[in-house]
């Protein structure tokens, strides 16, 4: 199982920032589409997932927002980003890509570890 990541963010997050983040931390690395798009995932050379993004969901509900992420302090409707990274050295390479996504939105993120 994968770690998952969260990313809530107050503007629209778009695929130029997510290309950007990863562009910043490793540069080889590449940008593949699956599901027709839903998802869209940061590989190595081997084609092996560092980071796999779900397509951003709008949430208008603050209270459900509320609800699902209690960690989160939640003025208003978020962009919702669900991401995934693998244990280990590739995963913190992933990591490090989404806490840049996340920065670069002004964001907040929680990663399945707590951090």
């Amino acid at each position: 199982m994968p770690r998952e990541v969260l990313i809530l963010s107050a503007r629209a997050p778009g695929l130029a920032d997510f290309v950007d983040a990863g562009a910043g931390i490793a540069p080889d690395l590449r940008v593949r589409t699956l599901e027709g798009g839903a998802v869209t995932e940061v590989v190595d050379r081997r084609g092996n997932a560092v980071l796999s993004v779900q397509v951003p969901e709008y949430v208008e509900n603050t209270a459900e927002s509320a609800r699902l992420a209690p960690w989160a302090a939640v003025d208003g409707p978020v962009w919702w980003t669900e991401a995934w990274a693998p244990w280990g050295p590739a995963g913190e390479v992933g990591i490090a890509i989404a806490r840049s996504f996340a920065a670069t939105l002004g964001a907040q993120v929680l990663v399945e570890d707590g951090s």
